[in-house]
């Protein structure tokens, strides 16, 4: 599978439009990352792997699609040269047409948002800081993994961070992404204290 070494320059809108040239009803996740050019680094799979996690989908299912995210953000951790995926998780299947949808809506916006991506701080895109972004990633596939309610966006927007950085060794980015990681565990904090007041509430009227 790709390669881990982090690869500067290259556009992370380009190595998504192999997924828009598919002719079939559904892509497995392995297709999914086989089709991203092995040159592009760990970056564009870890957009790849969030790509179904934004689809709309019931929770359970989009739990066990990050899955894949938790395994590969776990080798970008320990330095792993080649990304590898189990096949039970590289099977897992996804419908073609809801992700070419996703695609079209997202494709343009990237682009866009790519002309003012150029590398910088690349001390934060590095091998030192490319492990500290699996780990990142890591906790962040964790939080995806379990059923926290309205837990996905944020989480997700952190990890789009993280993998445009890391494919254009754009270090602000990588930054925005830690940024969003605080947001995000902000939210889920809060969330899980306003739940437990309702909760303490209901239990105290029963």
């Amino acid at each position: 599978m790709a390669s881990s070494t982090v690869a500067a320059g290259h556009s992370l809108a380009a190595s998504l439009k192999p997924l828009l040239r598919a002719r079939k009803s559904e892509l497995t996740v392995g297709e999914m990352v086989r089709r991203v050019e092995s040159r592009d680094g760990p970056g564009a799979v870890l957009f790849v792997l969030t790509l179904p996690v934004l689809l709309p989908l019931p929770p359970g299912v989009s739990m066990l699609l990050a899955l894949p995210l938790l395994v590969i953000a776990l080798q970008i951790t320990v330095g792993r040269r080649m990304l590898w995926l189990p096949d039970a998780l590289a099977r897992r299947a996804i419908n073609r047409a809801a992700l070419v949808k996703l695609l079209h809506r997202l494709l343009p916006p990237l682009k866009r948002f790519e002309t003012l991506v150029r590398p910088r701080l690349r001390f934060l895109t590095g091998p030192v800081g490319a492990r500290l972004v699996g780990l990142a990633c890591t906790l962040i596939a964790v939080v995806l993994v379990l059923p926290i309610p309205f837990a996905n966006l944020v989480p997700a927007m952190a990890l789009t961070m993280f993998a445009l950085g890391l494919t254009r060794r754009d270090g602000l980015l990588i930054l925005a992404g830690y940024g969003l990681m605080g947001l995000a565990t902000v939210i889920i904090v809060l969330g899980a204290h306003g739940l437990a007041l309702i909760l303490r509430y209901l239990l105290s009227v029963i």
